[in-house]
């Protein structure tokens, strides 16, 4: 039963911040603010999340794993290489940042401002680039793979994730990024590759 009324304690917590971080901003946001309006005292909210930093993690973590999920779930569908990798970095670059812009903003406002002493943790960005460099790899032309730094590209591309986002709170033009998939795809997938990824994969569907 104590358990039951700590995780109902966190949700309401957790509810709380992710409306004021929408209000004022995570910087406009202080715990004694989300401790009130959770209806938990300002020492207690404390010993659920020792920073508004662990709080931050606790709403975006789980949502953006659950997205990641679902990119690989409908990549599996697309037979087409060219198409697959297409839909992979458009939903990273573009259509996820602009889900829930506020949201993903304030995530980038607490890393920005965020100390050593917060105990920053990088999971996040760990499981994102893993995640990410398989759909990748998955996408590339037989022999390809060795001619791309696969591990450099992942990370770059969850770097420009967060310049994605910050994009997109200026503007809702998406004919850049549009533009810049279609590059990004053309220098990973190389001359022809589409047509040699394609072959690639009738290949390894054969012999299994």
């Amino acid at each position: 039963m104590a358990q039951v009324k700590k995780e109902a304690v966190r949700a309401r917590i957790l509810e709380a911040a992710a409306r004021m971080f929408e209000e004022k901003g995570y910087v406009g946001s202080s715990m004694g603010q989300i401790a009130q309006r959770a209806h938990v005292s300002s020492a207690n909210i404390y010993a659920y999340y020792p920073s508004k930093l662990d709080i931050v993690f606790a709403i975006f973590e789980p949502w953006i794993i659950e997205r990641i999920n679902q990119i690989e779930l409908e990549a599996r569908s697309i037979k087409n290489p060219k198409q697959r990798l297409t839909y992979v970095l458009a939903r990273l670059w573009r259509d996820i940042p602009r889900e829930r812009n506020n949201f993903f903003n304030n995530f980038i406002q607490a890393i920005a401002v965020s100390t050593s002493a917060e105990g920053y943790r990088p999971s996040i960005l760990i499981a994102m680039r893993e995640r990410i460099r398989g759909l990748v790899v998955d996408c590339l032309p037989e022999g390809r793979n060795q001619g791309v730094d696969t591990d450099a590209f992942t990370h770059l591309a969850v770097m420009a994730f967060d310049g994605f986002v910050i994009n997109g709170h200026l503007t809702s033009d998406s004919t850049y990024i549009d533009r810049i998939v279609e590059a990004t795809c053309m220098l990973l997938l190389g001359e022809g590759g589409e047509e040699t990824s394609a072959k690639s994969t009738t290949k390894a569907r054969a012999k299994s």
